[in-house]
């Protein structure tokens, strides 16, 4: 993490009796959603820690900003943004976070840990076997898309979907529908590489 003086230093964690928290920086690939003052977009982060973390933002925040990040494995946490440099930033959580779950597979009540979905509005192609027709990406996570579409989709069928900004055709089935609404899973995940440029903020 590029250090700055006014963001803590994991010896500077407490730790209370016999409870133990992960507190070394860990440095990771996630991607976090972010929630500031009503909106909603997302970041990279590349590096954290019991106490805050370090990310890129689509936008450059400003010192002092208040913000809520959620993660894989972690629940939404508050947090302050404690130094900037271009588009990447350190933020301190406001209460320590156990960031073992962060790199658990499951999480305590057995489920799979997964990256948080991402609204969106975006235009994208899909094809379902020799049909090709223009969607709306609703939003998107590794594992899938919620689209729209003025063309009737069926679950089960299978085709592939061309994603903005990567160009690159994902390539699943539908898994669910509700009116002009529909759920498309890929059959491999996302990268987190790739999702980050489809939200912008790689």
């Amino acid at each position: 993490m590029l250090h700055d003086p006014t963001f803590p230093s994991h010896d500077s964690v407490p730790i209370h009796g016999d409870q133990r928290r992960a507190s070394r920086h860990a440095m990771v690939l996630l991607i976090g959603r972010i929630r500031q003052e009503g909106s909603e977009s997302a970041c990279l982060v590349h590096d954290i820690s019991s106490q805050g973390a370090m990310a890129r933002f689509p936008l450059a925040p400003v010192v002092g900003d208040r913000l809520a990040i959620a993660v894989r494995g972690l629940p939404e946490a508050a947090a302050t943004v404690r130094w900037v440099n271009g588009y990447k930033a350190g933020m301190e959580f406001d209460e320590v976070q156990d960031i073992r779950a962060v790199f658990a597979r499951h999480d305590d009540q057995g489920h799979v840990a997964r990256t948080p979905r991402f609204a969106m509005e975006a235009s994208a192609s899909l094809r379902i076997g020799d049909r090709r027709s223009a969607v709306d990406i609703l939003d998107i996570s590794p594992g899938g898309v919620k689209l729209r579409s003025d063309a009737p989709v069926h679950t089960g069928q299978a085709g592939s979907v061309l994603l903005p900004e990567i160009n690159a055709a994902m390539f699943g089935s539908v898994c669910w529908t509700r009116d002009d609404r529909f759920g498309f899973r890929f059959c491999t995940p996302l990268p987190l590489t790739s999702l980050s440029r489809v939200l912008g903020c790689s």
